[in-house]
């Protein structure tokens, strides 16, 4: 079979060519008026960025076609999501949600009349929603660590228990929550249910982190859920995480890529202008060698992702070449924005670009969607077999 080259096709190319000339054109314009210390685009800034983006045709690119979204696959939206990235706030999200909220993707596997309120309704309205699967006992081991429960009682699940790190909790309409119906079950004990914000006994508090979009933590407190929000079937919820997890890392792998090039966009741009002891800095060999390495990496990256969502279009599991991309690609994505940091110096630093910030984000990066320890573990038993477990 002869082989045509790693070429994307035109339209694709044409796409994120698009996504980045409207990032550039007209996120970033946004973001230059805030103040500082802004942690977001605010909702009356980012509601007429909505409206341009849905007339673009730039419009939930993940989500299903069938229900009004751009039906994008995981390569598709690699490439995508690597243009969309390169802005001020584009953690967790590129875009800060100019390019509109996808809902949970567990929530395609729901039933019609799930999908008809909640997932058509999120993409026609821009609703954002919320996933709470870790809790204080732990959050790379759920199926030992999820303590929350969902016991049914007189036709309703009520909901106890307390969850961490549930993004957007604050501000969602709904979510969906990875609880226990079955105490003695293990994983295979674990449902998911839609929360709707609001219910009686549900708690939200901010939780400040490093990166400038916070976190939230949810408590229940005998929260009661009706039967018909449990998605799919009881004991399922652990199934329906996994299939969200590789998508879920490659999204991560490519922000950081998307990060990584502008970060080395704007130091090798600084490095032409900059002047030091007389001679331009890019005449210094240890510029160069910085600028020369984060190359090989952001290259490295980018196809180690594409990759893993090629593999994952074609049915392949693609769970550990996701594992790799996003391991290799948030570690790579915080050591080129720091060594870019280094090129620029005290601008680097300053709030005035973006560097600073897309360092804070990347550094949770590599504890977010599974900590870099936690991938490396996993690969290595894959690799190992039974001897990575002594056995």
């Amino acid at each position: 079979m002869p082989f045509d080259g790693f070429g994307l096709p035109d339209e694709l190319w044409m796409l994120a060519g698009v996504v980045g000339d409207f990032v550039q054109g007209e996120i970033r314009p946004v973001e230059d008026e805030l103040p500082p210390d802004a942690r977001e685009i605010p909702r009356a800034h980012l509601q007429p960025l909505q409206a341009k983006a849905r007339q673009a045709g730039l419009w939930c690119l993940e989500a299903p076609q069938e229900y009004g979204g751009g039906g994008l696959s995981a390569f598709q939206s690699v490439v995508v999501t690597e243009q969309a990235a390169k802005h001020r706030f584009s953690f967790p999200l590129p875009g800060a949600g100019a390019f509109g909220f996808s809902p949970p993707v567990v929530l395609y596997r729901g039933s019609p009349e799930q999908i008809e309120r909640y997932v058509v309704p999120t993409i026609e309205h821009a609703w954002s929603s919320f996933t709470a699967i870790s809790e204080p006992t732990g959050g790379s081991d759920p199926a030992r660590a999820i303590r929350t429960t969902a016991l049914r009682r007189d036709g309703r699940y009520v909901l106890n228990g307390r969850k961490m790190w549930a993004t957007n909790a604050d501000d969602a309409r709904y979510g969906v929550v990875y609880a226990r119906t079955d105490p003695d079950g293990g994983r295979l004990g674990i449902s998911a249910l839609i929360v709707e914000a609001g219910t009686p006994g549900m708690h939200v508090t901010p939780v400040p982190v490093l990166r400038d979009h916070w976190s939230t933590e949810v408590t229940f407190d005998d929260c009661e859920i009706p039967v018909e929000n449990l998605i799919g079937e009881e004991g399922q919820g652990f199934q329906l995480a996994q299939e969200w997890l590789v998508r879920g890392r490659l999204h991560y792998a490519a922000q950081a890529v998307g990060v990584a090039e502008e970060a080395l966009r704007m130091a090798v741009e600084w490095a032409r202008q900059r002047e030091t002891f007389g001679a331009p800095l890019a005449s210094r060999q240890a510029v160069q060698f910085a600028i020369a390495d984060a190359r090989v990496e952001i290259n490295a990256a980018r196809h180690l992702t594409w990759d893993a969502a090629y593999a994952h279009d074609h049915g392949e599991d693609a769970r550990s070449k996701a594992s790799i991309a996003k391991l290799y690609g948030t570690e790579m994505g915080f050591r080129v924005v720091d060594a870019m940091m280094q090129i620029l110096g005290g601008m680097g630093m300053a709030k005035e670009l973006p560097l600073e910030g897309w360092f804070r984000a990347l550094r949770v990066a590599r504890v977010v969607e599974g900590p870099s320890e936690i991938h490396r573990y996993l690969l290595a038993r894959e690799i190992l077999g039974p001897a990575a477990t002594g056995r």
